[in-house]
């Protein structure tokens, strides 16, 4: 198990706890990156894909997946080009507006 975090000390990567009792968009202002896969750069101007805490099994994770206005989760491989937003332990997803 990992010892250290990406994210700064008191912030964390979402648990799906967090995003599923924040299904509320309008607060939730992502920069739309898309996601890089298998060197390929996919939906860079109309989807939002960022790594959550949890993982599924040996080789995925969850992950905030937010497109055409909605926000969910789903799970992909690990090798997965997403990118990283962190939210304060005490706060949700939608607090960081």
């Amino acid at each position: 198990m990992a010892t250290e975090s990406v994210c700064p000390k008191g912030w964390t990567l979402p648990a799906n706890k967090q995003i599923d009792a924040n299904r509320d968009t309008a607060n939730f202002s992502p920069i739309y990156g898309g996601n890089y896969i298998n060197s390929n750069y996919y939906n860079k101007t109309s989807d939002g894909y960022w790594w959550g805490s949890e993982t599924t099994y040996d080789t995925t994770r969850y992950d905030l997946h937010y497109t055409g206005g909605a926000l969910r989760t789903d799970n992909y491989y690990r090798n997965g080009g997403y990118y990283i937003r962190c939210v304060s332990e005490e706060k949700t997803v939608t607090d960081l507006t």
